[in-house]
């Protein structure tokens, strides 16, 4: 069985305009990138075609992390992703849930933001 990421950065709204929560396999995460002193991003590959309109160049999660912390926060998330799955369980990380204060890391403290190409 395949595990997913899971990444809220708020309350689900009910409009089109921002997405406030997301699931990607882990096998579409492509990489995990500086932002600035306090922001990580991590990229996902899809078969969807890049939003050139929207400025979006890849589906994408921005994290908030203590400052200095990008390493140690990035070495948790691999730590969780590849925590051994028993039986089915553990398939579903939650990576950042801002809105239940869930994070995989200490040094995560938000999901700033979720980023996804529009399949439309």
């Amino acid at each position: 069985m395949e595990k997913y990421l899971y990444f809220a950065s708020a309350a689900p709204d009910g409009t089109a305009s921002t997405e406030q929560v997301v699931c990607f396999p882990v096998r579409q995460m492509s990489h995990m990138e500086y932002i600035s002193a306090t922001s990580l991003r991590i990229y996902f590959e899809s078969s969807q075609e890049n939003d050139a309109d929207s400025g979006i160049d890849a589906a994408h999660a921005v994290l908030t992390v203590t400052s200095g912390k990008h390493k140690e926060a990035m070495q948790d998330i691999v730590n969780a992703i590849a925590e051994p799955s028993i039986a089915g369980s553990n398939m579903f990380v939650t990576i950042a849930d801002s809105e239940d204060s869930v994070f995989c890391s200490t040094h995560i403290t938000a999901c700033a933001s979720i980023a996804v190409v529009d399949a439309s």
